[in-house]
């Protein structure tokens, strides 16, 4: 009998399918790494089919790819017989040792298929750095716990560590030593239906979290994209969240940025922060809920949010505290003493007193109030205890309050700027050392008994220290 003619189907409800979703190239490569893995593209119809085009979506030079059997670059029209398959090869070919910016931890691309005009694709992901990936395998929207009975783990590698979904430190310390780099994997991540952006540290009630910088080699913990155009960009990933009854909990020379929340604290928690720089978050900086935070040397900026908010009372102490707002208009600083545990109609509010002290410290940004109290018990006495001693502060509204008309008065030595006074190196470019005719020099009181050193490390004058987190050096 005559060759029957081939049918091609042109129809645009053609549909091909795949057997993955998302290709996973899951080796650490531990040296110049090529690797080569496969998926099927499956053609469902009762009449063949042409691709009419196979592409990388990015321009990503770590994938190559073979169409049954055609080279990329000699593609043509692919050919899939009526209900059969053909197979697709992907090599990823990346240097590890290469930088961040042209191999970054996570390599991310997608090959687009075009059937009669409808495009369909599959993901294609690879490790690029040599690093320690926590879990090895993919886990975003995934929970990895780190247990060790009561035990201690230093994440001491000096490579970094790179953390997909969220983290939970539970039943043990979790030590990052001098030089530690972490960096935290965020992204959309769905969970029956609930949107959330992966990407957290959680520590759970018998965790700890011990951070354990020095001057010199500093521990720094942000996102994994370092690639030109996000190395600044916020929110990137979910932040630290210490929970109800952990630690106690020590950070030092430690830095966290580009997260929605940079760090949060819960209830009954013991936190102290000593030369820590929380940066660039989408949300607030610090968040503290009923719990006890004790900081010196401590600078937040550049927060979409609050640099610190705390809320529900609690017991705090902050010496040589930079807070630098800029760039939005909501308070640099805000304190209450209730907590909403049924939002939205809030009718179970609890109170629980608040004790907050400022000194030494620069509390600044854009808008002219950079203080915001909240205290709806205000009949029932002694529940909102705060003091401000040897204070650059920014405040307006507050001075046409009945309650708090008086807080200038109240604030021991404090000084009231006015944005255009000089303060800061350069804001525009997130400088907050101090300028060399900044109001904070000299401005502080000695606390030997707290601190003789800044932010950097560096000394502080023993008779006339500056305020806020860094003592001015002659630059």
């Amino acid at each position: 009998g005559a060759c029957q003619k081939e049918e091609f189907s042109e129809s645009e409800d053609v549909k091909i399918s795949f057997s993955t979703d998302t290709l996973r190239f899951d080796t650490v490569f531990t040296e110049r790494g090529t690797i080569t893995r496969f998926f099927k593209v499956f053609n469902g119809e009762s009449q063949s089919i042409r691709l009419n085009n196979v592409y990388l979506e990015g321009s990503t030079e770590s994938f190559r790819y073979n169409v049954d059997g055609f080279d990329q670059s000699n593609l043509g029209d692919v050919v899939i017989r009526a209900r059969d398959s053909i197979y697709v090869f992907v090599e990823a070919t990346i240097d590890p040792d290469a930088p961040v910016s042209a191999s970054p931890f996570l390599i991310h691309d997608k090959l687009m298929f075009e059937v009669n005009g409808q495009i369909s694709e599959v993901q294609l992901e690879a490790f690029g750095q040599n690093a320690n990936y926590i879990p090895a395998k993919d886990a975003r929207g995934g929970v990895v716990l780190l247990s060790c009975d009561g035990g201690t783990v230093h994440w001491d590698d000096p490579r970094p560590y790179v953390v997909f979904g969220a983290l939970v430190i539970d039943d043990c310390t979790l030590v990052l030593p001098a030089g530690a780099r972490l960096h935290v994997h965020g992204g959309i991540a769905e969970d029956n239906g609930q949107i959330y952006n992966d990407g957290l540290i959680f520590v759970a009630e018998n965790g700890r979290l011990l951070s354990e910088g020095t001057a010199g080699n500093p521990v720094k913990i942000q996102g994994d994209r370092l690639e030109q155009g996000f190395a600044e960009t916020r929110g990137q990933w979910a932040g630290i969240r210490l929970g109800a009854n952990s630690g106690p909990h020590h950070f030092q020379y430690t830095e966290i940025r580009n997260s929605i929340v940079g760090l949060r604290a819960d209830s009954a928690t013991d936190v102290s922060l000593e030369q820590v720089r929380i940066l660039n978050t989408s949300g607030p900086g610090l968040v503290g809920v009923h719990n006890s935070i004790h900081a010196v040397n401590l600078l937040i900026g550049n927060n979409g949010g609050h640099s610190i908010q705390l809320t529900y009372g609690g017991d705090h102490h902050f010496y040589y505290t930079t807070l630098a707002n800029f760039g939005n208009q909501i308070e640099a600083l805000r304190m209450d003493n209730v907590f909403c545990f049924d939002p939205p109609d809030c009718t179970d509010v609890r109170i629980n007193p608040l004790n907050a002290t400022f000194t030494n410290s620069i509390i600044a940004g854009s808008g002219r109030d950079q203080i915001l109290i909240i205290d709806p018990a205000m009949d029932q006495g002694g529940s909102m205890n705060f003091t401000f001693d040897h204070c650059l502060v920014r405040v307006f509204q507050i001075l046409r309050e009945d309650r708090y008309s008086e807080f200038m008065d109240d604030c021991n030595n404090c000084y009231n700027f006015e944005l255009f006074e000089p303060v800061f190196v350069d804001v525009q470019e997130g400088d907050y050392r101090l300028d060399s005719i900044s109001l904070a020099r000299g401005f502080a009181k000695p606390i030997p008994e707290v601190t003789t050193i800044d932010l950097t490390g560096g000394g502080r004058s023993s008779d006339e220290p500056d305020a806020g987190a860094f003592e001015w050096k002659n630059q």
